[in-house]
């Protein structure tokens, strides 16, 4: 799997970049076999005080689907081994249901634009995205959902067009926000 690593706070060593390749050939044999869907893939390693965090981000061909994992601990090589393993089994999760939607997006793909952070009404906030608002099904806004990991999603729905929002409810099942104007 061709791969970008990124670091803050820490200078990886030989050894260290060896074994998150080695962590990483597991997933790469995974993804040969659908080696159509996979655009490409980012690991981010940090270091915040005596907590590493290690991010692997990969980007799907299909309708600009992420798929992220992330992990934290205090053993780095710890961490390398929970997030190829958790990534892994968010892998096999939804690989049938990827099968299933592998056509390519017609629309763009999604890429977030980092924002200049001058203005001072929006000082607190800490990071920007902006995406390219895609359609979705309401079954693929689901699986999206899935994919990144988060508690919610926001995306054009395919039949009404509408901008809509799936979340994760307390109680575990999912709700959906329609908008009306």
């Amino acid at each position: 799997m061709d791969y970008k690593l990124f670091t803050k706070n820490i200078e990886l060593t030989k050894a260290l970049e060896d074994y998150l390749e080695k962590r990483m050939e597991k997933i790469d044999r995974m993804f040969k076999k659908h080696d159509d869907l996979l655009m490409g893939t980012e690991i981010r390693v940090e270091k915040d005080r005596e907590t590493y965090k290690v991010e692997v981000t990969s980007h799907l061909k299909f309708k600009g689907s992420i798929f992220k994992v992330e992990e934290r601990g205090t053993d780095l090589y710890e961490v390398i081994d929970k997030v190829s393993d958790a990534f892994e089994r968010k892998l096999k999760k939804v690989k049938g249901k990827l099968q299933n939607h592998d056509a390519p997006n017609p629309l763009k793909d999604v890429k977030p634009v980092e924002l200049d952070d001058e203005d001072e009404l929006f000082s607190k906030i800490e990071k920007r995205k902006r995406f390219d608002m895609s359609m979705f099904s309401l079954e693929e806004a689901i699986l999206q959902l899935e994919l990144l990991g988060h508690e919610f999603f926001v995306f054009r729905n395919s039949e009404s067009e509408e901008v809509n929002v799936i979340y994760k409810r307390k109680d575990g099942t999912l709700g959906l926000i329609e908008f009306e104007e």
